[in-house]
């Protein structure tokens, strides 16, 4: 097998079909408006218009060197934080579904959020993980216990990454990257908090800054095919062979 993806490859992942592969997913969205799929969902590198630290109501804030991970709960008890979240309410905390915006492309709804990364240093920063989970209550505890059975994993198939570069959108509270998960996943269940773990710095290493996840902007939507297909589809995706030690 190739070790970079050709363009046909290409052309389907860029439409959301994922071949069959024993390869990892890598997601360059390291130039303004990169976007492309992985296991359904959408990712969009993001650039805002604002400027200044607290123009984002984040969920979940994470915070360390090198490695850094972490998700939202409302548990402050033994053994929180469990991993390098901020322990502030304000910045760590539970969120129900109903507060997630909708947004719609080429006649799917997807869940937003957004993903803001800060970097002192190397620009460059690896999302390695992220799991979505639905829960009936929004303060639980224990990585192993809430994403036992995620609705969305990053993972599922391969060892997937996505490359952000922060100097795109420099600074505190601007915004990186979109997320938008199908809708169709948080359907059918009772449950009404949503559980987002995320890891940072495996394949790029994390310089200190932290890294925090928001509700959705209610856009810009991800581009139409046919408008993708006037910009050109090189430099979205690349595969390369490699894993990662799981939890």
């Amino acid at each position: 097998m190739r070790r970079y993806v050709p363009l046909a490859f290409v052309c389907l992942a860029v439409f959301g079909v994922m071949l069959p592969s024993a390869e990892a997913v890598v997601l360059d969205l390291t130039t303004v408006g990169s976007w492309g799929t992985i296991n359904g969902g959408v990712f969009q590198q993001y650039t805002d218009s604002g400027a200044g630290s607290g123009n984002i109501d984040s969920f979940v804030r994470i915070q360390g060197t090198e490695t850094q991970q972490g998700y939202n709960t409302d548990y402050r008890g033994t053994g929180f934080p469990e991993f390098d979240e901020n322990t502030s309410l304000t910045f760590t905390h539970s969120v129900l579904l109903s507060t997630v915006p909708i947004v719609s492309n080429d006649g799917t709804d997807y869940r937003e959020f957004m993903l803001d990364i800060n970097q002192n240093g190397e620009p460059i920063l690896s999302v390695d993980k992220l799991e979505i989970a639905l829960h009936a209550t929004g303060d639980l505890f224990g990585y192993s216990t809430i994403f036992s059975s995620p609705i969305y994993d990053l993972d599922t198939g391969q060892d997937n990454w996505i490359i952000l570069d922060y100097s795109i959108n420099s600074g505190s509270g601007q915004g990186d990257m979109l997320a938008y998960i199908p809708d169709s996943l948080f359907v059918g269940s009772e449950d009404q908090y949503v559980y987002l773990f995320s890891r940072f710095g495996e394949n790029t290493t994390a310089d200190d800054g932290y890294e925090e996840w928001a509700h959705g902007v209610g856009g810009p939507i991800i581009p139409e095919p046919a408008t993708l297909l006037l910009l050109g589809f090189g430099g979205f995706m690349v595969a390369r062979m490699g894993s990662k030690g799981r939890f």
